[in-house]
């Protein structure tokens, strides 16, 4: 049972690892090519309005599509490469945690007869609004803490 638990573990790493290695040189291809800053310019305007810069929009595209798991990696390299402040960390976790995996999920429920708009106006909604609530509440305490601070 431990081996089988061992096998099973290794196969779950390789399965992953299998998607996320190549996401990755595909995605540092993109760097290199400026094809990413382009992608991330046209991404841009509509994560504007929940706070999030040019370089956080291509990791929460990632995640909305791909999942949890592939989109972690993308905003992991983001944090290292120290694109990502903490308050966009917070709105992109507030973001995928509520709309992640739209296209896995949506496709999955659409084969069992659930209309597309029930799947994905309510979920998008949903995150828009979160998120818009974390960057207010982030706006409000820097302004609490000019005040103060003046």
């Amino acid at each position: 049972m431990f081996w089988e638990g061992i096998y099973n573990g290794l196969l779950g790493v390789w399965t992953i690892a299998r998607i996320v290695v190549p996401l990755m040189i595909v995605i540092e291809i993109a760097k290199a090519n400026q094809w990413l800053d382009r992608v991330n310019r046209w991404l841009h305007p509509p994560f504007r309005v929940i706070g999030l810069s040019e370089h956080a929009a291509f990791p929460v595209l990632v995640a909305v599509i791909f999942g949890l798991t592939f989109g972690s990696g993308v905003i992991l390299s983001n944090v290292r490469e120290g694109k990502l402040s903490s308050k966009e960390l917070r709105i992109i976790g507030t973001f995928i945690a509520i709309c992640h995996a739209m296209i896995e999920d949506t496709l999955l429920f659409f084969v069992l007869g659930v209309p597309l708009w029930i799947l994905i106006f309510p979920r998008l909604s949903v995150a828009i609004i979160a998120s818009m609530i974390v960057h207010r509440f982030y706006l409000w305490r820097q302004e609490k803490a000019t005040m103060i601070a003046n």
